[in-house]
């Protein structure tokens, strides 16, 4: 109950109480804002049968999201963390992009072709969807709008290009293809213009991942006999192996902040999910007592705070002595 003031001094306790509310204020919803956590989805499961799990970063709170007998796999987050694209078989022979709610509500199929499609990768206006399918008889690129419409093809070369990732501001798109000898990360404009060579190595360079601030790109690459995580910049300069270990170590994903990747790494014999900093070092196991842990995906912020369209009101009571 609110206590009633006289109209004399009400201006007064408002002018002294308004500065404190404020401060009160901002740090409640600081305290909110640092409490949230970006999540990460991945895959585990036997080889025949996969689900989708997401975790917070160290681990912690693990949730399965799906639960069928068939295979369900690599997870892509919306920007605004409220939905999931996958890929399954569940709809029979072909695997589909499937997008379900984070809470693992009921997916729904959004391809509906019988074509094998994979890798799908969210823009980050969170309108599009990009992903690769064999529709047309060959692996390339597709583009379509988060409801399945306006399906677009955007690669169309004799080699198979794969792997799409957008850029953070949603202009380009990094890619593996092999239509230079090997396999190696190219960029383009959304609208498959403009392809760039980024790495040119004679062993397979895959699975590219933007760092936040766009200025480099994380990839997996088979040299030295063994898949390591490397980075590079984006004009293809400053090439570096993050990891160098003797596992194999697989689909980087960059933290929201950037000062992080979590990978599939095989060092404790089967795949797990780790996570180093960004310059390699600090690796730790967060994911290592589930069976074969595969392509981590961090949300690209961290958990909601309030529902979509709606805005948080904080209370307080203040006592001033007069």
């Amino acid at each position: 109950m609110r206590n009633q003031l006289k109209p004399s001094t009400l201006q007064n306790k408002l002018q002294k109480s308004f500065i404190v509310f404020v401060l009160l204020g901002t740090v409640a919803l600081i305290g909110i804002i640092l409490g949230a956590e970006a999540q990460i989805a991945f895959m585990s499961g036997s080889p025949k049968n996969q689900e989708i799990y997401v975790m917070s970063a160290d681990g912690k709170g693990l949730r399965q999201l799906t639960h069928h007998a068939l295979y369900d796999a690599a997870p892509t987050w919306s920007p605004d963390g409220q939905q999931i694209a996958f890929v399954s078989d569940r709809g029979g022979f072909f695997f589909e992009i499937y997008v379900m709610t984070t809470d693992g509500g009921k997916p729904i199929n959004l391809t509906q072709h019988p074509a094998d499609h994979g890798v799908p990768a969210w823009s980050p206006d969170g309108t599009q969807i990009a992903f690769t399918s064999e529709r047309d008889g060959n692996v390339e690129i597709y583009l379509m709008d988060t409801d399945g419409t306006n399906l677009k093809r955007i690669t169309n070369h004799p080699g198979l290009d794969s792997q799409p990732a957008w850029s953070p501001d949603g202009k380009q798109i990094a890619f593996e293809s092999t239509r230079i000898f090997g396999s190696d990360i190219f960029v383009m404009n959304t609208d498959g213009t403009d392809i760039r060579r980024i790495t040119d190595d004679k062993h397979w360079d895959t699975q590219p991942a933007w760092s936040p601030d766009g200025t480099q790109i994380a990839f997996a690459s088979y040299r030295n006999k063994i898949w390591d995580i490397y980075i590079i910049n984006v004009d293809g300069n400053a090439e570096e192996n993050l990891t160098d270990s003797r596992s194999d170590d697989t689909h980087p994903t960059w933290s929201p902040d950037g000062k992080q990747i979590a990978y599939s790494s095989k060092r404790d014999g089967l795949y797990s999910i780790y996570v180093m900093n960004a310059d390699g070092n600090g690796a730790i196991a967060i994911a290592k007592d589930l069976q074969l842990a595969l392509t981590p995906t961090w949300s690209s912020k961290p958990l909601v705070v309030s529902p979509k369209g709606k805005s948080s009101t904080l209370w307080g009571a203040l006592k001033i002595k007069q």
